[in-house]
């Protein structure tokens, strides 16, 4: 810019998003996910004695939450089932659950979305506020 040379970087964190020089969101998808193993572990430590509804309502509200997901659209396959087995594998800790019990029949018994439909119901929201924007 004019006299000023730009720095070069692989990557950047904005706004809490990792931007990388490549454009795929693999870094991104890891940030979210030790966020995630730090929310998830924050409700099992702390809230271990709570009742199952109460902790139903702590992972929907700490754990749900995937600020910037809409925006992931350049990532290997593996990153992102890294990011749905921990989804899953949380769920299962929280509540107290087996390893080896089905993930398909804990969500539809605690109508907790699962990470595919979450994801699908935040690029939905996004596409809706984008649509509506100048109405």
């Amino acid at each position: 810019m004019n006299i000023n040379k730009l720095a070069y970087v692989k990557e950047e964190k904005y706004l809490g998003v990792i931007i990388c020089n490549d454009l795929k969101d693999d870094r991104d998808i890891l940030r979210h996910l030790r966020n995630f193993y730090a929310r998830s572990n924050g409700i099992i430590r702390k809230f271990h004695h709570c009742s199952v509804g109460v902790k139903l309502r702590l992972f929907h509200a700490y754990c749900c939450t995937t600020y910037c997901c809409q925006l992931w659209v350049n990532f290997n396959k593996g990153s992102y089932l890294k990011a749905k087995v921990a989804y899953n594998n949380m769920h299962r800790r929280i509540l107290g659950y087996n390893r080896r019990d089905s993930a398909s029949s804990m969500f539809a018994n605690n109508a907790i979305d699962t990470f595919d439909a979450l994801l699908r119901k935040n690029i939905y929201g996004l596409k809706k506020r984008m649509f509506n924007i100048n109405k």
